[in-house]
Order: C-alpha cells, then sequence, then structure tokens
C-alpha cells in the first residue's frame, strides 16, 4: 500500500511539477483575453497590485496597433512605430509578473463559477481549458477589406484604416477615403483639414451615412471630391508606397493618383465567441453596465470590441486600467466571503453537495441505491489539479442533481477502492451505468473536464 501510495504522490508531482498547460494548476484569479495596449494595461495594473494575470495573446499579439508603422499621439513619444509600443507595454506588463501564453481563445463557458477557457495553442496547435475567478476580455476588432490586387502588399506604406492614427503623415497630400457610411464621412472630415485633397470613393449613388450636418459640411469641403458609383478595383504603387488606384465609375475605369488611402467600410467585433455568453449590441460589440463590467459579474470588457466609435489605444489603456481596478474589487470580494452576484438563470437549482466516501461498505451501498449513472472523482488533498478541478465537478453536480450522482473518494483515506479500481494518477474520474459497471475512465483535468461537459450536453 505505501508503494501503491509513493506511485500516486510520483506521478501527481509530475503531472503538475512539468506540465506547461495552465489548465492543470489551480484557477487563475484574472485570465485576459487579448494582447494588445488595453489587455497589457490591464496586466500591469493587476500585477503591480499583487495578482497576477494570465494574459493570452492570441494571433496578433500586441494587437492591430503593431500594424501602424508610425504613431505621433501617444502620450510621451513623439513618434513610435506601434510594434515598438506594444513591445515597450509588453515587457513592462511581463517585468511586473504577468504571464503571457503564446495561445487563442477557442471556446469560453461563463455559466457557472469558476469561468472555463478552452485554449488552442498557436505554435503545437493542441488544446487544453484554463479556469478563471475572473476575465477581462479585450479581444478588439477586425477590419473590413476590400479584398483587391495590392490592398495587402501596400498595407501599412499607403493603405490604412485610421485617419486619427495616420492622417498626419498625409500633410498636403493627395488621399482617398473608400466608404459611404457615417465612419467614411468623419474619416474624410477628419483628412481634410490635413490633407490637399481628399476623394472619397462611395459605392452606390448616395450616401448611408445617418448624420446630415455633418455630411452637408464634409460636402461644402472645398479640397473635398466624391466619386459616387465607384469601386476601387486595384490599389497601385511602386514596390515602396501608394501611388494610385485604378478606379471603376459608372463602368469607366481610370488610373487615379493617390498618396494615400483609407480603408472606411467599417470593421466586426471579435465577440463571436460571446453570442450566447455576454449581452452584445446589435452589432456584435459587449454591452457595458457600470465603467466595464458586461452583463456577468466578474467578467470585463475594454476597448474596440466595447467601443463602436473611438477605437483608440489610448483609449483602450485607460478602459483597461479601469477593468483592472474593478477585476481586484472582485477578487478581494470573492476571497473576503461577500456573496457575488449570481448568473441567472432559467431555473435556478439548489447547490448539490458530492458524497464524501469514507468506507468499501458505503461505496457499495451507493452505488447498488442508484437509479441514475454514478460519477466517481478520487483525488487527493497533496494533489494541486485535484484541487483545480474540483469546484467546476461541484458545479456539475449542483446542474446534473436528481439525474448523476456524484461521489468522491480521498485516496489517502479509502484505501481499497484505488487499488481495486487500478486507479494510478490524481486526479481520476470513473463513470458507472446503473447496473454498477464502469462505463467511462478519464484521467487529468482536461479529460474529466470533456466527461463533465458530455454529461451536462447528453442530460439537457
Amino acid at each position: 500500500m505505501i508503494k501503491f501510495f509513493l506511485i500516486i504522490s510520483s506521478l501527481c508531482a509530475t503531472l503538475h511539477g512539468t506540465s506547461s498547460s495552465p489548465a492543470l494548476q489551480e484557477p487563475a484569479a484574472v485570465v485576459i483575453l487579448g494582447g494588445g495596449v488595453g489587455a497589457l494595461t490591464s496586466a500591469i495594473y493587476l500585477a503591480r497590485a499583487g495578482i497576477k494575470p494570465i494574459v493570452i495573446e492570441g494571433p496578433t499579439p500586441g494587437g492591430l496597433i503593431t500594424q501602424s508603422h508610425s504613431v505621433q499621439n501617444w502620450p510621451g513619444e513623439q513618434e513610435i512605430t506601434g510594434a515598438e509600443l506594444a513591445e515597450k507595454v509588453r515587457k513592462q506588463a511581463e517585468g511586473n509578473g504577468a504571464i503571457l501564453l503564446r495561445e487563442e481563445v477557442i471556446a469560453v463557458d461563463f455559466s457557472k463559477r469558476p469561468f472555463t477557457i478552452t485554449l488552442k495553442n498557436l505554435d503545437e496547435n493542441n488544446t487544453h481549458t484554463l479556469f478563471a475567478t475572473s476575465v477581462i476580455i479585450a479581444m478588439g476588432t477586425r477590419p473590413n477589406f476590400l479584398a483587391i490586387p495590392g490592398e495587402s502588399a501596400y498595407w501599412g506604406r499607403g493603405v490604412t484604416n485610421c485617419a486619427i492614427c495616420d492622417g498626419a503623415l498625409y500633410r498636403d497630400s493627395v488621399v482617398g477615403v473608400v466608404g459611404g457610411g457615417d465612419a467614411a464621412v468623419i474619416e474624410a472630415l477628419y483628412l481634410s483639414n490635413i490633407a490637399r485633397q481628399v476623394n472619397v470613393f462611395v459605392r452606390k449613388d448616395s450616401f448611408r451615412a445617418i448624420e446630415g450636418k455633418r455630411l452637408a459640411a464634409l460636402l461644402a469641403k472645398p479640397n473635398v471630391k466624391v466619386f459616387y458609383r465607384s469601386t476601387v478595383e486595384e490599389v497601385q504603387g511602386n514596390e515602396e508606397n501608394v501611388t494610385g488606384v485604378l478606379l471603376k465609375t459608372a463602368g469607366k475605369t481610370s488610373h487615379l493618383p493617390l498618396d494615400g488611402l483609407f480603408l472606411a467600410i467599417g470593421s466586426k467585433p471579435n465577440s463571436e465567441l460571446f453570442k450566447k455568453a455576454l449581452a452584445l449590441d446589435p452589432a456584435g460589440y459587449i454591452l457595458l453596465k457600470k465603467d466595464q463590467e458586461t452583463s456577468v459579474a466578474g467578467i470585463y470588457a475594454l476597448g474596440d470590441i466595447v467601443d463602436p466609435i473611438y477605437k483608440q489605444a489610448i483609449s483602450a489603456a485607460g478602459d483597461g486600467a479601469k477593468a483592472a481596478m474593478q477585476a481586484q474589487q472582485y477578487i478581494s470580494d470573492w476571497k473576503g466571503g461577500i456573496a457575488l452576484q449570481t448568473i441567472p438563470t432559467s431555473s435556478a437549482r439548489p447547490k448539490r453537495e458530492m458524497i464524501e466516501i469514507t468506507s468499501m461498505e458505503q461505496f457499495q451501498k451507493e452505488l447498488k441505491a442508484s437509479e441514475v449513472p454514478v460519477f466517481v472523482d478520487f483525488y487527493a488533498t497533496w494533489c494541486g489539479p485535484c484541487k483545480q478541478i474540483t469546484p467546476r465537478i461541484e458545479s456539475s453536480a449542483t446542474e446534473l442533481a436528481g439525474r448523476v450522482k456524484f461521489l468522491k473518494v480521498n485516496v489517502d483515506q479509502v484505501h481499497t477502492l484505488p487499488t481495486l479500481y487500478q486507479v494510478r494518477s490524481m486526479p481520476t474520474a470513473l463513470l458507472f451505468n446503473k447496473g454498477g459497471q464502469i462505463i467511462e475512465r478519464k484521467v487529468g483535468s482536461i479529460q474529466i473536464l470533456d466527461l463533465l461537459q458530455s454529461l451536462e450536453s447528453t442530460n439537457r
């Protein structure tokens, strides 16, 4: 029996000590989804407050600002590239203790606590699960593109989608703006005070803009020319910078010289993952309550994913600071035992306690008497992964009350059961059918989580 105990201890220590997967650690206090300036600002504030956040950088570390080759409106920087700015903030976050992971979020579950986040490693292309007490979402938006020749080749070298970010680089130049909505009107108005000539390309025979006064102000500008029923067919350049566009107007194609082309055809918030988890507006932006708080307590959002208007790195950074302080207070209340807002459900269920097994006789009695499948959690008090997965198992016990019975076995207290069922690693879960036969064996947090999700899915 001592040998068996040592085997389990060794396996658990190996699993917990050498794995780089956060899924096998204690639930994180705060997980930040996104790697832009706003997300990193949250990480800095949290880390300096003694809360070590985990930052999921996603496929674009540093955010969209890294695509700007010259940033001239960031306080304290006369001029800096977007990539350099993001890297400075990134290093500051790491230097203060934030953990940055090169991973991408592929699924979330905010209906239970701790919150569940499923991740994909971008280098190894494998997946795992992370748990969090609080989550900050800073996943931004993705711009719409024309998908025409030359667009990607000259991105950042004359093609851009932010007049406020890059407009000053085109002083006394000739530029074009693509779009017919309010965003295009705003971009063109801003550029009309900087550029020598602003050409606006509208696909239809009129603007879609809602704000009439702003549109009238644009049309009154002497250096603004509107091309109706026009589409940009190709971006042209000299291999270094944009020199013009191939423009199709009322069926006729011509070359129009330009120094820069601004896309104002909208963007989409990266909020598809949260459609069933959080309240969104009709355009897909995450709705906020007080400051950065979303519709679910403990979940905060910031930056472009909540902001359809300004979309600035500096405003995202301000949002990041506020979100961090709100999350910090939430964590403090959680640790202090203050009752937190519960997630509303259509049919609230009372908490269902798992049954602690203290003897072989009790286990056999519970198994024999059960009219539903029996889930058995084998755990040890010294096992970190066991502690990490326990809140999720308890949540499922409540969710599946009356449909699945949940038992838990401390391998240090009831030695005969792990020996009988050949449990060799912590944590292990066994699922018995109504006849008392084993139908599933899962080892490790990830496999157990998959089993719980499967049980919840099939017992809805």
